[in-house]
C-alpha cells in the first residue's frame, strides 16, 4: 500500500496508547486525527506533545479536535479509552459510521453488565455495533516506545479478514508490526487476563518470594488464559502468540508495566495508586464469568481476594501454595 492509498484514520482518546497510535499512524503515512475532549489537550498535541507520556520524545504534531465531525470522514477508527468508557463510545459510533468502517478496539479487560457475568470487548461490540466491523487490537506494546519508534508487534484479530487487514495496512512503514488473526475472542481474553496475572507477578516479587516464583505464575497463568479460551471457544493456540504469551512476558517483565507496578506494591505492602492498572479494574468481572463457564482460574481468584475483598496476602499465598499439584 502506498503513501497515496492510506485511509483517513479518527483515534478516539487523547492519553498515553491513543498518542502512541496516532503517532505510528502518521509515521506510517497514514492521515491521523484524535478525537479528544480538552481543546487545551488538542493544542498540546498539535505541538507534540502528550501530557501522560512526559518522559518520551517529542512526538511528531499530531492533529487533534475536540468536534466529533471528524468521524465522517474516518475510513477507520480506534477506540482507546477505558473499558468502562468503550461502551457509551461504540453507542454512539453505532448510528455514525457507515458498517464497513473497521473499529479497532483497543482496551484490554471485562465490562460487567447487569444481564451477564462480564463481556469482553468484541462481545460488548456485537452487542452494540451488529452490523459493523470490530477488530481487536491488542499485544506487547508500552505506550512509550511506541511513540517514540521503537520495534514493537501487535494483533489486529477480526471475524472479517478485509477489516483486520485494514488496520495491517494503516501501519505500514511505521516500527509498529501488525499480525492479524481470525480469533478476536482469544486475543481479548489474552489482552485480559495477562493484566491480571501481572498483578500476581508484581506481588510475588514485591513479597520477595524470587524469580521461580514468577515463572511459575506467568506459566499457570497461561494454562488459565487457555482455559477460558477453550470455554468461551475461542481458539487456544492464540494464547501462546503476541496478545496471550507475548503481552504477559511483557507485563510480568518489570515495574515499567503499571499492572506488575500495582502488584509490586501491594506485595511491599505499601497502598497501589488505583488508576494504575487495568486489571485491578477487570478481575472481579473475569472471575464471575469464569465461575458461570465452569473454569478453574486460581490465580485470578486469588488477585480478586486481595484486591476486591481485602484478603491477607500471606493467607492467599500460602493457599495457593496448598492446593493439590496435578499433571500439568
Amino acid at each position: 500500500m502506498t503513501g497515496d492509498h492510506k485511509k483517513n484514520a479518527v483515534v478516539i482518546g487523547g492519553g498515553s496508547w491513543g498518542c502512541a497510535i496516532a503517532a505510528a499512524l502518521v509515521k506510517a503515512g497514514t492521515p491521523a486525527q484524535l478525537l479528544v475532549r480538552s481543546p487545551d489537550t488538542a493544542d498540546a498535541l498539535a505541538r507534540g506533545i502528550c501530557r501522560q507520556l512526559s518522559d518520551a520524545p517529542v512526538l511528531p504534531p499530531l492533529a487533534a479536535s475536540t468536534e466529533d465531525r471528524i468521524l465522517d470522514t474516518a475510513d477507520l477508527v480506534f477506540v482507546v479509552l477505558p473499558v468502562s468508557a468503550t461502551a457509551d463510545c461504540l453507542k454512539g459510533l453505532a448510528g455514525r459510521l457507515a458498517p464497513e468502517v473497521p473499529v479497532a478496539l483497543c482496551a484490554k479487560g471485562l465490562m460487567a453488565t447487569a444481564d451477564t457475568a462480564g463481556m469482553l470487548m468484541p462481545e460488548v461490540a456485537g452487542h452494540l455495533l451488529p452490523d459493523h466491523h470490530a477488530v481487536v487490537f491488542s499485544g506487547p506494546t508500552f505506550a512509550d516506545e511506541v511513540a517514540s519508534g521503537k520495534p514493537a508487534a501487535i494483533t489486529a484479530a477480526s471475524h472479517n479478514p478485509q477489516a483486520a487487514t485494514i488496520i495491517q495496512q494503516a501501519f505500514e512503514g511505521s516500527a509498529l508490526r501488525v499480525y492479524t488473526s481470525d480469533d478476536p475472542i482469544g486475543v481479548a481474553i489474552g489482552g485480559a487476563m495477562k493484566n491480571v496475572i501481572a498483578i500476581a507477578a508484581g506481588c510475588a516479587a514485591g513479597l520477595g518470594l524470587g524469580d521461580n516464583a514468577r515463572a511459575a505464575i506467568i506459566t499457570r497463568g497461561l494454562a488459565e488464559m487457555a482455559r477460558f479460551a477453550i470455554a468461551l471457544e475461542a481458539n487456544p493456540g492464540t494464547i501462546y502468540g503476541l496478545s496471550g504469551a507475548g503481552d504477559l512476558a511483557l507485563s510480568c517483565a518489570g515495574p515499567h508495566s503499571r499492572n506488575m507496578a500495582f502488584g509490586l506494591a501491594l506485595g511491599a505492602g505499601r497502598t497501589p495508586d488505583p488508576v494504575l492498572a487495568e486489571g485491578r479494574h477487570t478481575v472481579a468481572a473475569m472471575v464471575a464469568r469464569g465461575r458461570a463457564a465452569g473454569i478453574e482460574l486460581p490465580i485470578t481468584e486469588a488477585v480478586d481476594k486481595v484486591v476486591n475483598q481485602n484478603h491477607n496476602l500471606q493467607d492467599v499465598v500460602s493457599g495457593l501454595l496448598a492446593r493439590r499439584a496435578r499433571n500439568e
